[in-house]
């Protein structure tokens, strides 16, 4: 990837971060978000097969990991809570899984995979904490979230551990499954190549 490549790409994982966390109104972000995109594609080659697969591996690990982990720890927080009482729903469960772990684990996936392109990290493992941390980060900037990090249940110490152990494991499965994605499709691509020139020449030799 060039160096005008890794800008855009980076410009993109911007543009998400200010649409995620309400510094711009819609009318403003999704343009923005849409320009990014446009750029970074002209700049980037492959670009949409680097957000397809780091999509796939976010709703994947998100629908997996990151929504079912986050609603077992909000049910912790709320058990450990001495004030509220603990709340359970069907309908709030299918929301967290859905909402999160598929919407936004698709969104933090493309993020996470950006990123791992643009800063070349060979490594999965790393890239899925630096994708945990990523996520972590933009959910403590929450104003409403962080609130409730530092003062519910059993306070900063226990809930955000709780939380990260769950983001960074999303972050690694999403990063692997996109990566082991990736591998795939080059390798059908490669193999089909190959198929072709094989062909030709039987054909060229019968005749």
């Amino acid at each position: 990837m060039t160096w005008q490549g890794r800008v855009a790409a980076l410009g993109v994982v911007s543009a998400v971060i200010l649409a995620t966390q309400d510094v711009l109104i819609p009318a403003i972000a999704l343009p923005l978000l849409v320009a990014a995109a446009a750029l970074a594609w002209w700049l980037t080659d492959g670009f949409w097969k680097t957000v397809a697969f780091g999509l796939a591996g976010g709703v994947i690990a998100g629908a997996l990991i990151m929504g079912p982990g986050f609603r077992v720890a909000m049910r912790v927080v709320a058990i450990m809570d001495p004030i509220r009482t603990p709340e359970f729903s069907v309908g709030g469960t299918f929301f967290i899984i859905v909402g999160i772990g598929g919407i936004l684990g698709g969104v933090m996936g493309i993020v996470g995979n950006l990123i791992r392109k643009a800063a070349s990290i060979a490594s999965v493992v790393i890239a899925g904490v630096v994708l945990g941390t990523f996520e972590m980060t933009l959910l403590l900037m929450d104003s409403g979230l962080r609130e409730e990090f530092f003062e519910l249940g059993g306070g900063p110490w226990v809930n955000i551990p709780m939380f990260a152990v769950f983001a960074f494991g999303y972050g690694i499965a999403a990063m692997t499954i996109a990566d082991r994605l990736e591998h795939r499709a080059s390798k059908s691509v490669d193999t089909g190549s190959e198929q072709v020139p094989a062909g030709s020449m039987q054909t060229s030799s019968r005749s």
